[in-house]
């Protein structure tokens, strides 16, 4: 039987738990930390010749990372540029003989007007005068050939023109440079493999500044602001607290993934945000488990 003390003490007892608990209580959010990755990918086939970054190393932007066998774009460059110097001499034969022929033209014009003149004035017989004009038409018909094939000429230079450019852009990307200043997560090539377009070589994070995302409830979403400073503390670092600043926040509520602990929390509706956390000193690492504090501003 329990006496009158105990019986009130049991009777008050959930009381004094939810006093305590507040009515303000906020349970942290938890995730785990992410970074920015750059996937470097060839954009052409090819043998890689030579991998420059190691596993793990760091990388500047701009840094040279795999070397690819260009040789045989060398070759189909040598040949453009051959072709283009072929059509280059022919382009100045083909003005020289073009200023020949308008000479030639204006040599005639003249002829042509004298004939004429004279065989108006029965001076010069009409055979005469067909003559000379048989002359002027295929002077005409020559300088027009030679205009042509000017054209043509300086079409096929343009072509060939864009043609190497084509080969030149892809010497460019025989060389995968670092897009991004960070570190090597993942070696995906060694020497002497053959890459095809879009395979990914090597993939770079950038671990000066990590990334948590979390989901709030309806209830918390008011408390935080894209800027807003919020303190987020890191497992690893054994309690240390950690400023976190948001830089994003989801527009649209969503149910909360099903990595969820429990079948209610999985049906409730949250939004996602993200925050980002400076690490210079590079102790924090991808994957670490950490939790905002909400309680804690």
């Amino acid at each position: 039987m329990f006496s009158s003390k105990q019986f009130f003490l049991a009777a008050c007892l959930p009381l004094l738990l939810i006093g305590c608990s507040g009515g303000n209580h906020r349970t942290n959010s938890s995730g785990t930390l992410e970074a920015t990755e750059t996937d470097v990918a060839s954009t052409l086939p090819g043998r890689v010749v030579e991998v420059r970054a190691a596993l793990g190393a760091s990388v500047a932007a701009g840094d040279t990372l795999v070397v690819l066998d260009t040789e045989l774009l060398r070759l189909q460059r040598a040949q453009a540029e051959a072709s283009r110097g072929s059509i280059l001499a022919q382009r100045r034969v083909t003005a020289e003989s073009l200023a020949q022929a308008e000479r030639n033209l204006e040599f005639l014009k003249t002829t042509l007007e004298r004939t004429q003149t004279l065989t108006a004035q029965g001076s010069a017989m009409q055979s005469q005068l067909d003559e000379v004009q048989a002359k002027y038409d295929l002077a005409v018909i020559q300088r027009t050939a030679a205009q042509r094939q000017l054209e043509v000429l300086s079409a096929e230079e343009t072509k060939l023109d864009a043609a190497l450019a084509v080969v030149d852009r892809q010497l460019q990307e025989g060389v995968l440079i670092a897009p991004t200043a960070g570190e090597i997560l993942l070696r995906a090539v060694e020497p002497g493999e053959v890459v095809q377009p879009g395979q990914a070589c090597l993939k770079i994070g950038d671990l000066a500044r990590m990334e948590l995302k979390v989901y709030l409830s309806e209830t918390d979403i008011d408390l935080v602001k894209v800027g807003g400073k919020l303190p987020v503390l890191v497992d690893a670092l054994n309690g240390e607290s950690l400023e976190g600043v948001v830089s994003w926040i989801s527009s649209e509520a969503e149910f909360t993934p099903k990595n969820a602990q429990t079948r209610d929390a999985r049906t409730q509706l949250v939004y996602a945000i993200k925050l980002r956390i400076p690490n210079p000193d590079g102790r924090l690492h991808i994957g670490m488990p950490a939790e905002l504090e909400l309680g804690k501003r």
